[in-house]
């Protein structure tokens, strides 16, 4: 494992400092340009130039809250639940910053906030879409920007180089993986044959058992690795990820120090998701089947069936989710349709609906909702997330928010949108996501979901 972090944590800046520093810049609404700058000891007070008696008087009330009771402090801080409102806390006075935990106690489901990949360089920015806000970031670690999953507050990021690492952008640390030239379908991998790097097993149904194809390093990077997950935070000595890779969509997996990825499973068909839930790994076949890893049994990981496959899944994203009330599969419909651009037929998706299936454990199979009840979903590249609207009512009860999938990366610089919004189940329709930046030529490749975590 290697980490690094070459600028100061957010923890740092915000909590350890008299005068409290962002450690990204803060945007108002996507129509505003406007910064907010790091505070100035000395920058005159507006309480100069008032009569002595206010000043005083103001003094006296910021007295009085150093003052409250630690008892009332921590129950404050207990009742908040977001990380950031929980560094602003600290910053009220420097009392408070002291008796308060400096790594404040951190919750693990957060509002998920958009982490929109700049175009160009090295910037990135988050999007919260509760205060309608874009933070800033510099993120030099990200390398080429493509994201290929997100948990516990870390961005999976793959280069064209084939290095894989996990990022954690708040703090900028970063975990490396093995490389994609340590894939179990990887039969040779050749750095300095420019557009012909990879010699790649292809496992086909038709073509039993498979063949070897010859593949350029952007078509791997782009292509043949779809999504990586994680097992648990990583400040866990025994996190596993996931990926799932290749044409047909295989898993494999590595544990905390190994050099190279395990093949789980290459069975048809393929699957569509995969998810830890309850600390098991499931995944999902395009057909709807359900199956089971275990990766921990020998002399190589087993894998059970669930549920079996569902007659009336054909087509579209599908979706593994857990939630307090178990395990749920979520079609994705689409309407495909091909633009030409710079004289290439390129393949584009809409969303239209989605689809709601819960999993019966007493009868292994799977019944379709009509209603998520008080669930939010958010959906994408990240590793599937639901939240309660009673926990956070500021986002509607019954909706999935749900980003594009980066599969057309042909579209860099057309400035089209992305598919992306949030389907209302009440209404059956989709509404745009609120707007995070004027000029779509400056955000690629698509957002990823990402809840924010210090650790």
């Amino acid at each position: 494992m290697s980490s690094s972090s070459s600028s100061p944590t957010m923890e740092q800046e915000d909590l350890n400092n008299e005068q409290s520093k962002p450690s990204f810049q803060v945007s108002g609404t996507s129509t505003s340009t406007q910064v907010v700058s790091n505070i100035n000891p000395t920058t005159k007070s507006p309480l100069l130039n008032t009569p002595p008696s206010v000043a005083d008087s103001h003094a006296v009330k910021m007295n009085q809250w150093s003052l409250l009771p630690m008892e009332l402090l921590n129950l404050i801080e207990e009742s908040l639940d977001l990380y950031h409102d929980k560094v602003r806390l600290r910053c009220i006075c420097s009392s408070w910053r002291s008796c308060l935990l400096k790594m404040p106690n951190h919750k693990q489901h957060q509002l998920p906030w958009l982490l929109l990949p700049h175009s160009v360089g090295s910037l990135c920015a988050f999007f919260d879409s509760l205060e309608k806000k874009v933070h800033k970031v510099e993120l030099p670690e990200a390398g080429e920007k493509v994201f290929k999953g997100s948990a516990y507050g870390w961005v999976v990021v793959a280069e064209k180089s084939g290095a894989i690492f996990l990022l954690n952008p708040l703090t900028r640390n970063k975990i490396k993986l093995p490389p994609r030239s340590k894939f179990p379908d990887v039969r040779k991998y050749r750095a300095d044959k420019v557009g012909n790097e990879y010699l790649i097993w292809i496992y086909s149904a038709v073509l039993a058992p498979g063949r070897y194809q010859s593949h350029d390093a952007t078509h791997v990077l782009n292509y043949l690795l779809r999504k990586v997950i994680l097992s648990s935070s990583l400040t866990s000595m025994d996190f596993v990820a996931v990926a799932l890779y290749g044409e047909y969509g295989h898993l494999a997996y590595c544990k905390r120090g190994d050099k190279k990825w395990s093949l789980i499973d290459n069975k048809f068909p393929s699957c569509d998701d995969i998810i830890f839930h309850e600390g098991q790994l499931y995944a999902l076949k395009c057909n709807g089947q359900l199956i089971v890893c275990d990766i921990d049994s020998c002399p190589k990981p087993t894998v059970t069936e669930v549920a079996p496959a569902y007659p009336r899944i054909q087509g579209g994203d599908m979706y593994l989710v857990g939630s307090s009330s178990g395990l749920m599969m979520v079609r994705r419909c689409i309407h495909v349709d091909i633009c030409s651009v710079s004289n290439k037929e390129i393949y584009t998706s809409k969303t239209l609906s989605f689809m709601i299936f819960k999993l019966d454990t007493s009868g292994r199979n799977w019944y379709q909702v009509q209603s998520l009840g008080d669930d939010v979903l958010f959906l994408g590249l990240n590793s599937s997330l639901a939240i309660s609207s009673h926990d956070f009512p500021a986002y509607k009860r019954n909706c999935i928010y749900f980003t594009d999938v980066n599969y057309n990366f042909g579209l860099k610089g057309t400035g089209r949108p992305f598919d992306e919004g949030v389907f209302c189940l009440d209404e059956k329709k989709i509404e745009p996501l609120p707007t995070y930046s004027s000029d779509l030529n400056e955000v690629w490749p698509a957002p990823i979901w990402v809840t924010p975590n210090p650790y």
